[in-house]
């Protein structure tokens, strides 16, 4: 980044939009505030245009009202407490009549 001190020179417009096209231009006014001058993408340009769309903030003032937003170490706990359960649930013992007959059941009785 280059620094233009406007206490010590003053350089046209066209200059700094040249410097500003190489790399970003620090501009310092004489009374010590500082602005950033560079080229702006198609990006910047979008920010400026919903920063200046009334329907885009009343779009986020809507959504920062919305309840729901999970953080991270909720959703981890959620889901290992499910996990958990499941893993639980599948070492369950299935009652006597839901079990496949094991060997001793197979077994015909004695005729006898």
């Amino acid at each position: 980044m280059k620094t233009v001190n406007l206490n010590k020179e003053s350089p046209s417009v066209g200059e700094l939009l040249t410097m500003a096209r190489k790399k970003s231009v620090l501009l310092v006014s004489r009374d010590g505030a500082s602005f950033v001058l560079e080229e702006a993408d198609e990006f910047d340009r979008e920010v400026a245009e919903l920063g200046n769309s009334a329907r885009f903030m009343r779009f986020l003032q809507k959504r920062s009202k919305e309840k729901g937003v999970t953080s991270i170490e909720q959703f981890a706990e959620k889901f290992t407490e499910k996990t958990h359960n499941t893993a639980a649930q599948r070492t369950h013992v299935a009652p006597k009549h839901l079990r496949a007959p094991s060997a001793r059941e197979k077994r015909s009785p004695r005729r006898g």
